[in-house]
């Protein structure tokens, strides 16, 4: 499943949720969480790049983690049957 999380409080509730072969996007206001978050070895974490370049944090960081954009974005909803947004 792809779980898309918009908000430090999504991530917060979707946690309990994660399993074996989900991945997690990160957009908007949880773009924020990148530094923070850790991915399980059971899933992958993503951030997306346009909402991480709107808020400055793309900007002299070494980001560590996977960043991808609008068109990984759509590969990310191809590769799965389901996803679920968290606010």
């Amino acid at each position: 499943m792809l779980h898309i999380i918009k908000s430090e409080a999504g991530y917060q509730q979707a946690k309990s949720y994660l399993q074996k072969g989900d991945d997690v996007l990160f957009v908007e206001s949880a773009c924020y969480l990148v530094g923070t978050v850790e991915a399980d070895k059971q899933w992958q974490c993503y951030f997306l790049k346009q909402d991480m370049d709107a808020r400055g944090l793309m900007q002299g960081n070494d980001i560590s983690a996977q960043v991808t954009d609008f068109n990984g974005f759509v590969e990310l909803t191809e590769r799965h049957i389901a996803s679920t947004t968290w606010g």
